[in-house]
């Protein structure tokens, strides 16, 4: 099979060939395995390891090109986003207090960008073998605390409802609009529609589950139905806890989970399969923290079994690490984890 029919069969909820395999790792990473198998690149790199694309989207994702005012810039020069968020340094509707407020914070437009290529690009990376992905998601907790800081948009939802409302509202007035220019544009191109939350920690939900469906679901929501009326399957990540709100992600649309860390609360991978496999396709699934970094190459590959077993049957599986391969993962483990999916990932 090419990597396009075995992602497709696998998120058909099918067995293909083999189960695909997914890729997350640090710059660091990515040259030592550069150099490991001489090549240049992450495209190279994939077809030398026999990765299937997931989690990350490298060379896949067609965004729009920015065409909208310059950036908000810091004094030292650091550049925000279009939002005007400089990440965990630059909140920039903190200053917000009212409902009237929020007509002195420059909301993006969809107007800030220029779609005219978006589908001859997305039809380059289907010619590439992959999976053309497009869209963004927003309008999630994390969105939140980066344009109001982590104390204001953790209490706000319980001090002031109405302001809340206001501003998740416009965020996802926004998210509409450009997704639906962004989605058009391509005319058919795209497969994956790509959303992003960390909806909680290790243990807990960011927000008591009452409150994420009060605030941020009905947003989502509005955002995944666009991507539905597209025929895009929608990919989600949350590497915290997320448990309780699975039920809630799948009725508003999402297809795929990233990346099913199994070091997190509930995420018993028996449990999640027997559960959620006939709806959801895992990603993922490789202990990261506690095995890849810490492991022996056996033990790495020891969890691969595992995991192929627990997850794998039926098809809807995409196996990778658990989190980022990170810096501290040795080259000799990373090697481990991709040679024993491919040795034992038949079906």
């Amino acid at each position: 099979m090419t990597r396009r029919e075995r992602l497709l069969t696998t998120l058909a909820h099918r067995e293909p060939d083999r189960v695909p395999l997914a890729f997350e790792a640090r710059q660091e990473v990515r040259e030592q395995l550069y150099r490991h198998f001489g090549v240049d690149g992450d495209l190279a790199l994939f077809d030398a390891m026999g990765i299937d694309g997931f989690s990350v989207f490298t060379d896949a994702y067609v965004y729009p090109r920015y065409i909208g005012p310059a950036p908000h810039t810091l004094p030292d020069g650091t550049t925000a986003d279009m939002f005007g968020i400089v990440h965990q340094r630059y909140a920039p509707l903190a200053f917000a207090e009212t409902i009237v407020d929020l007509d002195d914070y420059p909301w993006p437009s969809a107007d800030w960008f220029d779609y005219s290529d978006v589908k001859a690009r997305a039809q380059a990376v289907k010619a590439q073998d992959m999976l053309a992905v497009g869209g963004e998601g927003g309008c999630g907790i994390i969105h939140a605390v980066n344009l109001r800081g982590y104390e204001l948009a953790l209490s706000d939802p319980l001090l002031d409802p109405d302001f809340t409302h206001a501003y998740m509202q416009r965020m996802g007035d926004f998210f509409v609009d450009w997704n639906e220019r962004w989605l058009a544009a391509a005319e058919g191109a795209f497969e994956i529609f790509r959303c992003g939350d960390e909806i909680g920690g290790n243990v807990m939900c960011h927000v008591n589950p009452t409150v994420w469906r009060e605030f941020y679901k009905p947003q989502l929501a509005r955002i995944f139905a666009v991507a539905k009326r597209h025929g895009l399957k929608i990919w989600f990540h949350c590497c915290g806890y997320c448990r309780p709100l699975l039920p809630d992600l799948l009725e508003i649309g999402v297809d795929m989970w990233d990346p099913t860390p199994p070091t997190v609360r509930d995420n018993d991978p028996v449990a999640l399969k027997r559960e959620f496999g006939q709806d959801l396709t895992f990603i993922g699934g490789v202990n990261e923290p506690e095995v890849c970094v810490d492991g022996t190459p056996e033990d790495v590959r020891a969890e691969v079994r595992r995991r192929l077993a627990q997850l794998a049957p039926g098809g809807g599986y995409i196996l990778g690490p658990s989190q980022n391969l990170t810096e501290d993962v040795p080259l000799a483990n990373v090697l481990a984890l991709y040679d024993e999916a491919l040795k034992c990932g038949g079906y």
